[in-house]
């Protein structure tokens, strides 16, 4: 009875892990929310028809959209004064910002373009209501921005690349005011197809983008080394992903909805490993924990805490099998020591009330 007492009571205590601390990594914000982090930034910077300002930096927000209708165009350069012109001077399209990536990036390449039989012809810069300068190639037809050019907003942010149907369309790149900065597939204003998204904090995204929303494969990175490799759907992780933190510690399995769900594997750079069903970032369901030295515990679990019937092994042979509640043994259970002697008896709180038999 004291050999059993210490085995299922104090050594339980002492050694076991508590459940709901371990899993930290898997809840904290400075992990885990890294997970929604970046779609939530390029969420709100890709909203091609909404203005949003940038909150204090606890709270990640976009930046001010760009593609908003920019109404009719004011003049060409070189036009008579006569017509109507803008009373702004070029020099609100200087950003030293959007001028120093710009450099570091070096030249847009176009690459090869197609003859798809349009008639094009390059024309000076048209200025529209909204503020916003461009300079490139029409359509002669129908007199719209087609093919190559250049785009500045007011307040100096600049999209590079191919139009059609005076919108962006092709391969193009959005450098914002603030240092963000996407540059891949566009449709009708719209990230969609391949592209890479760089925040001005360092974190970055590389991967399949359609209609604006992060979907199919990508990859995350954020400037302390951490990073999600996996699907997405709807701008959100959703199916089978790996996610890599800063300090080693790895998680492989499913995502819904952003977060840790479905069953999946994660394991600490301390040699500590669980495998089995999460839920909203929670151990919730059936699994195995294992720790480096050898102890063990399978069975269930309900919000991060053994709850339930598990089985919980310690590296010398010793053995508790029965009821869980809140992570403890709780109600009836059977101890088997190391020379295979087994003792049935109720537990409350993790401690031992009473034996009921033994073999």
């Amino acid at each position: 009875m004291g050999i059993c007492s210490s085995c299922c009571a104090n050594e339980e205590n002492k050694k076991e892990i508590n459940m709901v601390i371990d899993t930290g990594k898997a809840k904290d914000g400075t992990y885990l929310n890294k997970v929604v982090m970046i779609q939530a930034i390029m969420r709100t910077y890709l909203d091609m028809k909404k203005v949003k300002q940038l909150k204090e930096s606890k709270k990640v927000q976009g930046n001010i959209a760009k593609f908003e209708p920019e109404g009719r165009p004011l003049r060409e350069e070189g036009q008579s004064k006569q017509e109507s012109k803008p009373t702004f001077s070029d020099d609100i399209y200087k950003n030293p910002v959007v001028e120093e990536i710009s450099k570091n990036l070096g030249e847009f390449e176009y690459g090869a373009v197609a003859n798809d039989g349009i008639k094009r012809e390059k024309r000076p810069a048209v200025y529209f209501e909204n503020g916003s300068k461009y300079t490139g190639e029409w359509n002669t037809t129908n007199n719209q921005r087609d093919g190559k050019g250049v785009q500045f907003w007011a307040d100096g942010s600049k999209y590079e690349g191919f139009w059609k149907n005076d919108k962006a369309n092709g391969r193009g790149r959005l450098i914002h005011s603030d240092g963000d900065v996407y540059e891949g597939e566009w449709k009708d204003d719209k990230s969609h197809g391949y592209g890479v998204y760089l925040h001005s904090d360092g974190a970055q995204y590389q991967g399949d983008w359609v209609e604006d929303k992060q979907e199919g494969f990508g990859v995350e990175e954020w400037p302390d080394k951490a990073r999600y490799q996996g699907t997405y759907k709807d701008g959100m992780k959703e199916g089978k992903g790996v996610f890599y933190w800063s300090d080693g510690s790895k998680y492989t399995g499913e995502f819904h909805n952003n977060n840790i769900h479905g069953k999946g594997v994660y394991e600490w750079v301390d040699g500590r490993k669980f495998d089995g069903d999460w839920e909203n970032n929670k151990m919730h369901g059936e699994g195995i924990f294992e720790w480096s030295d050898g102890r063990r515990y399978q069975g269930h679990y309900v919000n991060d805490k053994k709850e339930g019937y598990g089985v919980f092994t310690w590296p010398d042979g010793r053995k508790y099998k029965g009821n869980w509640a809140n992570g403890k043994q709780h109600g009836e259970g059977t101890f088997i020591n190391d020379k295979g002697v087994e003792q049935t008896g109720i537990w409350e709180n993790g401690k031992k009330k009473e034996w009921t038999r033994a073999k």
